[in-house]
């Protein structure tokens, strides 16, 4: 089934989020009760929907936090817009450009690149992901690049809502 957690006899839910910031990414499924988390997992043979929901007890959690992500791929991919973006404006408006005149057709490209590349990074400043520690491995969610203030609190919130719901249920939680 998918998404729907297969909960124990006497096992309460405390929480079960869908989070959809755009229809462009897949929606983030999680779920919290008195007993286990449930993560989202696909299985690896099925017939129709390999959506479901890995089931983890409470006592296999040490940790569930919140963390700052590192921005080091957003601020590459800036410096990498930005240098082409930079390299291409040369080009078209380089003083070889006279005798070209007409040839190269006038592209609103490279400013796009150099205007992404500066507001990237200030849109990936302060982003979080969720991080539930297990004693075999970490499970990570990180969520998309959000520009507007709308997804940013919705994402912001359904960490409080996760949260809340670990410390309810006897779980270690942290913000980092």
């Amino acid at each position: 089934m998918a998404y729907i957690p297969q909960l124990e006899d006497g096992e309460k839910l405390a929480v079960q989020v869908a989070l959809q910031i755009s229809p462009a990414y897949e929606a983030f499924n999680f779920a919290v009760s008195d007993e286990a988390i449930y993560w989202p997992a696909k299985e690896a043979f099925a017939m129709r929907d390999a959506t479901c929901f890995k089931r983890i007890r409470t006592g296999q959690i040490p940790e569930v936090c919140v963390r700052r992500l590192p921005a080091y791929g957003v601020w590459a991919a800036a410096v990498l817009m930005e240098v082409v973006g930079l390299a291409v404006l040369c080009i078209m408006f380089g003083p070889d450009m006279k005798h070209w005149a007409g040839l190269i057709p006038f592209s609103i490209l490279p400013f796009a690149l150099v205007a992404g590349g500066i507001f990237m990074p200030l849109a990936s400043k302060g982003q979080l992901g969720l991080e539930v520690k297990a004693e075999d491995k970490t499970l990570r969610w990180k969520p998309p690049l959000a520009f507007d203030k709308a997804s940013k609190k919705r994402i912001q919130e359904t960490f409080d809502q996760i949260l809340a719901a670990c410390e309810k249920s006897g779980l270690r939680t942290s913000r980092k």
